[in-house]
Order: structure tokens, then C-alpha cells, then sequence
């Protein structure tokens, strides 16, 4: 019987998971690495002077440590350092991969006191990964999501800047004192790259990949066309600002409209769960075919993957781009 609960932890677990990642995240935070702002950049990126970029990567890898510079040279955990930089999170990957490391084994040590089944003690502790990469997916898109926020006011700030007869760089600076975090500290680490000497395209095309939002897209788009082929840099920033408002008060409106549908989402996909509980707790005997009989067991697998199914039709159905 107790085997039995930990199947039904386990796949609480996943069904809590995957609608938390699937309905909860905030959209307004989200990536926009495919659009067509996004080709343009790209192709902006591709006349900047290598001999800038290889000294800005270098001085990157001389700001790690030790271990995180042998790490980073693994694709996979490169993509982790960057995911804890996007979620503004000061630990290492190192301290990040050993906290995680030691988290299992102390799940393993107290698996193994309470005599566990073998394949729980081998496959249960890795559970840690997944809830440690949810919370800093989570984490990163909660800062982007306020990094948008700030980034009409953020214009507003480099459009009087300009308007005064400052150049770009002192309005970047202006942004980062006058703001909070987290897009303060973005525009002074723009600031501090201009300030160096750096390309005004390679310190943008940095920020684009440390914010990776739509607004800045917009944003870097309009600042490099400018650069590029000349214009009214203030008449473009304010352009922007009013586009992003205006967009941030049409996602608010799909939010509210689609909170419905968010928590119905909820009841349905945990209403199983609750009940298997409360009928397991108020009769047992007529719970017991279900876990002890292996029809009863594939026909808690079949639904479960009926649920993990319906959280990505609900995701695909009420995730709305704005």
C-alpha cells in the first residue's frame, strides 16, 4: 500500500508541474528569440567587429570562477548559466549544481533509513532537477515580466534625456540611476559597455540576449535603424513606448478574460486527485482494486497522460500572444 503513495506523490507531482508551467508563468515575460524583429537583429549581429566580441567574451569567462569556466564549456550547462543570469540569480553554477547534487543524496540517505524500494532510492532523488529547473524558469520569468513593465517609463526617461540635448550613452546612465532593478542595473551594464569604448550595436545585441522580450526587440530594432540609416531617434522611442503600453493594457485584458479558464483548469486537472484522497480516506476497501490491481494502475497511468494532455490544450487554447 505504501508503494502505492508514492506513485500517487509522484504523479501529483507531474500534474501539478505541468499545469504551473503550462497556465501560471507570466506571459508577459516570455521569450521572443523566432520573430521577425528578432531575424533583423540577428542580421545586424552579423556586421559587428569580431575582434570586439571575442574581447567582450573573454572578459565574461575571466568574470566565472574557476569551476563555472570549465562548466560553461559544456553546451548544456552553459544554457543552465545563462538561465540563472536571466533569472538574476548570484550563485554559481557550480554552488547550483553541488546544491542540487547534495539535496539528492540527503534524499537517498532518508530513503534508504525508512527502507525504501531499490528503484525508488535510484529514480525518486533526480526529482530534484526538474523542481530546481521550474523554480528558476519561473524565476526568469518573473524578472522579465518586470523588466517590461519598467520599460515604457525607461523610454519616457532616455526621450527627456535626448530631448535636452544628452547623448544615447548619458540617457543610459540617467535610466539606471533614476529606475529600479531589474532594469536599472541593465542599462548601467549597457552604460559602463558604451562608456569602455564598445560598439553601440554590440552593447545592444548584449542586452537583447541577457532580456531576450519583445519590448526590447522593439526597442534594439528601433535604435539600430536609427544607427543605421538615420531618422528622429526621439519620435521612434516615443512610438515605441506608446506601442508597449498599449500592448501591456491589451495582455491585462486577455489575462483577466482568460482567468476563467485558468482556474477551471485548475479544478479539473487536481479534482482527481482530491478525490482519490477523500475516498481513500473515507473507504478504503473501495479504493483498494484500483492500487492493488494492475488494471487499476494502467488506468491511473492512462489517466494521468489524459490530464498532461489536457494541460497543453488548455495552455495552447487560453496562452494568447500579445
Amino acid at each position: 500500500m505504501q508503494e502505492h503513495y508514492f506513485y500517487f506523490l509522484g504523479l501529483l507531482f507531474v500534474a501539478v508541474f505541468l499545469i504551473s508551467q503550462a497556465l501560471l508563468l507570466p506571459s508577459a515575460g516570455k521569450k521572443a528569440k523566432h520573430s521577425a524583429i528578432a531575424e533583423r537583429l540577428k542580421q545586424s549581429q552579423a556586421n559587428l567587429d569580431p575582434e570586439s566580441v571575442n574581447l567582450l567574451n573573454e572578459h565574461y569567462l575571466t568574470s566565472l570562477s574557476p569551476l563555472d569556466r570549465k562548466l560553461v564549456q559544456i553546451s548544456f550547462l552553459a544554457k543552465m548559466k545563462k538561465k540563472l543570469e536571466l533569472a538574476s540569480i548570484n550563485w554559481t553554477l557550480g554552488k547550483v549544481l553541488i546544491v542540487i547534487m547534495l539535496i539528492q543524496l540527503m534524499t537517498m540517505f532518508v530513503m534508504l533509513f525508512f527502507k525504501q524500494p531499490f528503484y525508488m532510492i535510484i529514480f525518486l532523488p533526480f526529482i530534484w532537477w526538474p523542481i530546481g529547473y521550474f523554480l528558476i524558469e519561473k524565476r526568469a520569468a518573473q524578472r522579465l515580466s518586470a523588466f517590461e513593465e519598467q520599460f515604457p517609463d525607461a523610454l519616457d526617461v532616455m526621450k527627456r534625456m535626448l530631448l535636452t540635448g544628452h547623448p544615447i550613452t548619458q540617457a543610459f546612465y540617467e535610466v539606471g540611476n533614476e529606475l529600479s532593478d531589474p532594469i536599472a542595473s541593465e542599462f548601467r551594464q549597457t552604460f559602463n559597455l558604451l562608456n569602455f569604448g564598445y560598439d553601440i550595436r554590440l552593447a545592444i545585441t548584449q542586452m537583447v540576449e541577457r532580456n531576450p522580450t519583445v519590448s526590447m526587440l522593439a526597442f534594439s530594432s528601433a535604435l539600430l535603424l536609427q544607427k543605421e540609416t538615420g531618422g528622429n531617434l526621439v519620435e521612434n522611442l516615443d512610438k515605441v513606448s506608446s506601442v508597449l503600453r498599449e500592448r501591456f493594457k491589451l495582455a491585462r485584458k486577455v489575462k483577466t478574460l482568460s482567468a476563467e479558464s485558468r482556474m477551471s483548469a485548475w479544478i479539473l486537472i487536481l479534482v482527481p486527485f482530491v478525490m482519490f484522497v477523500l475516498l481513500n480516506m473515507i473507504n478504503p476497501d473501495f479504493m483498494e482494486p484500483l492500487i492493488n490491481d494492475p488494471r487499476g494502475v494502467n488506468l491511473i497511468m492512462i489517466g494521468v497522460g489524459g490530464i498532461t494532455v489536457g494541460a497543453l490544450w488548455i495552455k495552447k487554447i487560453i496562452n494568447i500572444e500579445v
